[in-house]
């Protein structure tokens, strides 16, 4: 694509600048500028370019084990049908959230504060709070038989953070697939135990079972220096700005004030 494209469609008829990515949906944002911004992102990185990181590396992860089951207590107490499907919240997902079956009961979100549902959460959300570089936080619902087929992330600047919280008994027909650089990578969630991943590697994820999953899943900027640093910053900056996000935050807008989604008695 010729450099000049984005400058061009970054100017309003009457020749004035506006927001880069206001408007824009998440697919035309990760095509027109994730392969230069994830090298510059690369360069600057404080973790190596794996699929599957070490969870010492971020020392809030063992707060939230400690806590994992008064967080589980507060996500499985939530009624299913108070939990949207994450494709009728956002429709950048399209393809990978087709089926019905997966569930966001959003927490924060790119700056975005969900007061209603973290009133619901509140130990959770006190957690999460104390989190540096959080991006997104949601309790992530995948009921059974539900499948997200095979994607993935937008920018190596967000790390993919789960924590297991309720995993069907049938753990092994219950798993997530990260395809690394070296290895293909099979996962299955146990209670209570953690993953940190590069969600810009292929994945996919399967609940072949009888029973939901229930994990809180967390995005987390990338630890990174200098420039780096500061290219991310502007980025996610515009995506809270973009069409993606301000689409996801008018639908949960509405759904928070439908009588429906009141805390159940």
């Amino acid at each position: 694509m010729n450099d000049t494209v984005p400058r061009r469609a970054d100017k309003a008829a009457h020749g004035k600048w506006r927001m880069p990515f206001k408007g824009r949906s998440l697919f035309e944002i990760g095509k027109d500028l994730r392969p230069r911004i994830d090298r510059v992102i690369m360069r600057g990185s404080l973790l190596p370019d794996r699929a599957i990181l070490d969870t010492a590396w971020m020392p809030w992860i063992a707060m939230l084990e400690r806590n994992w089951e008064q967080i589980r207590d507060e996500a499985v107490r939530l009624r299913t049908r108070d939990i949207p499907a994450l494709g009728d919240l956002s429709p950048d997902h399209g393809r990978i959230a087709a089926d019905r079956r997966w569930k966001s009961f959003f927490l924060a979100g790119y700056g975005y504060r969900r007061v209603e549902n973290c009133a619901r959460a509140p130990v959770t959300a006190a957690l999460i709070a104390r989190i540096p570089g959080l991006v997104t936080a949601v309790f992530s619902v995948l009921e059974a038989g539900g499948r997200i087929p095979r994607h993935y992330g937008m920018t190596k600047g967000m790390l993919t953070y789960h924590l297991a919280l309720r995993v069907p008994r049938q753990r092994a027909q219950c798993r997530i697939q990260i395809e690394g650089a070296d290895a293909l990578h099979t996962i299955c969630w146990a209670d209570g135990r953690s993953l940190l991943f590069d969600d810009t590697y292929n994945h996919q994820v399967w609940n072949d079972t009888d029973e939901d999953r229930y994990i809180l899943l967390l995005q987390v900027r990338r630890p990174c220096r200098g420039v780096a640093r500061l290219l991310l910053g502007v980025f996610l900056f515009g995506v809270k700005h973009s069409r993606f996000v301000q689409d996801i935050k008018r639908r949960l807008d509405a759904l928070g004030a439908e009588p429906a989604l009141r805390p159940a008695r």
